[in-house]
């Protein structure tokens, strides 16, 4: 997207896509020319399908696209060609918006770092030397460098809205309650499913609003919950999650009162890192389900686990990527250790989801940074589990939530708050959103 706000053209898409992708990685295979095409075809038509008629897109490669290979990041379904689409591409195909391409993801979707063999290592526009962020990395990047008007990703973690704060766009999760996932491979183990959300990627709020008014009829299959909007609380990350904002609650206090008009700090939620804990003992007790959901065997996921982490690919073995295998081996350390008992982390989860249901009850979001730490530099993010601290919060209630750019580290790379709400909350959170960056700006022209 331009600096203005402009949304690109199909053939300017296709001329950053061309100048920029071998850089930056951002695409793992594109369809230029048959964009061209249809765009061209497009063109034609009337009356227009929708406002997203003639609009260049890009899709994670997550999703099931007929006939357009869709390997999940991963090595070994390089060559996976779905017969049937998911149906986000039937809604946006149907709008007449334009496929560019599939954007690179890590390894499985299972790392905050959009690297694997697949598709390489993918790069922040805002500097080359840091990861846009994962596994939604090249849909943020993407869309930040103008490649794409919009993209439509996937956050089980903080899948959407990390790349989307390293990167500088609009990211959204919807809740799975309302906008249930159909088509994405790997799809996560059913008994994990409830945290993984979808949404878009936009370089404005106007258009993140329109992306979901044309996807909705297809996707929005599930009831919203009802809610009545009070306030907001905000909610400030302690300890280490801290990170490099440390004065998130002076910083953002005065935009977020201006948006919501009643602001508090008392929602009796424990801190931000016992979520993160309870959603990797979730992970660790369903290790299991994980390994049903994947063609290795146990004894070859050692293996091939083990070739990644001690030789990286010297050999030629691809079958994971190093970052995708550091992750499993923790997991399963977990479920070995720690994290035993499946029954009591179901039972934590549940009673965590209904200590935020009641602040839903009451009529409060709650806003929070996306994360506290600004893009890392390539293959760090593994080894900072307090990235995805702000994140798993959201995912473990199943809210929806928003993530807006919000000002700048001291190192210069963009900063984001977000905004989380209950299931079927997106077109709440997008007016209040509005109402954030408008008082954001005039804040700063005050300045």
């Amino acid at each position: 997207m331009d600096d203005d706000g402009r949304t690109p053209t199909v053939a300017e898409a296709a001329a950053r896509i061309g100048a920029h992708n071998e850089a930056l990685r951002a695409f793992v295979r594109t369809r230029l020319d048959d964009a061209l095409a249809e765009a061209q075809a497009l063109e034609g038509e009337q009356p227009r399908r929708s406002p997203l008629h003639g609009l260049p897109y890009s899709l994670k490669e997550t999703w099931d696209t007929a006939g357009i290979p869709t390997s999940g990041g991963s090595w070994r379904y390089r060559e996976r060609v779905p017969v049937n689409s998911t149906n986000v591409y039937d809604a946006f195909r149907a709008a007449g918006a334009v496929l560019m391409g599939k954007t690179n993801c890590s390894d499985l979707a299972l790392v905050p770092e959009s690297a694997s063999w697949v598709g390489g290592v993918a790069r922040n526009p805002h500097d080359p030397e840091r990861t846009p962020g994962g596994s939604s990395g090249g849909a943020a990047a993407a869309v930040a460098d103008g490649m794409s008007a919009f993209d439509w990703g996937s956050d089980i973690g903080g899948s959407i809205r990390i790349p989307a704060a390293y990167c500088g766009v609009y990211g959204m999760r919807l809740s799975s309650e309302t906008w249930p996932m159909v088509g994405d491979f790997p799809a996560p183990p059913p008994s994990l499913a409830f945290m993984n959300g979808q949404g878009p990627l936009c370089g404005s709020l106007g258009l993140m609003r329109t992306v979901l008014r044309v996807a909705a009829p297809t996707v929005r299959t599930g009831a919203a919950r009802p809610f009545c909007l009070r306030g907001a609380y905000l909610w400030e990350p302690d300890g280490a999650a801290r990170g490099a904002w440390p004065a998130f609650a002076a910083d953002a206090g005065p935009a977020v009162r201006a948006a919501f008009g009643e602001v508090r700090d008392d929602h009796g939620l424990p801190p931000m890192r016992h979520a993160r804990n309870l959603t990797t003992a979730l992970w660790a007790s369903h290790f299991e389900d994980l390994l049903a959901c994947d063609t290795l065997s146990l004894g070859e996921g050692v293996r091939a686990a083990l070739s990644a982490v001690l030789l990286r690919g010297a050999t030629g073995d691809r079958r994971l990527h190093p970052h995708t295998a550091q992750v499993l081996v923790l997991i399963a350390l977990g479920r070995v250790t720690l994290f035993r008992d499946r029954a009591r982390a179901v039972r934590d989860a549940a009673a965590y989801r209904t200590q935020v249901d009641a602040l839903w009850d009451r009529g409060w979001v709650l806003v929070a940074p996306t994360t506290t730490f600004p893009a890392p530099r390539h293959g760090r993010s593994i080894f900072n589990w307090n990235l995805v601290t702000c994140t798993m919060p959201g995912n473990l209630a199943d809210a929806t939530a928003l993530a807006i750019p919000f000002g700048r580290y001291p190192d210069g790379l963009p900063r984001s708050l977000q905004i989380m709400g209950p299931p079927g909350s997106e077109d709440l959170l997008l007016d209040a959103g509005e109402k954030l960056v408008g008082a954001a700006r005039d804040a700063r022209r005050e300045g």
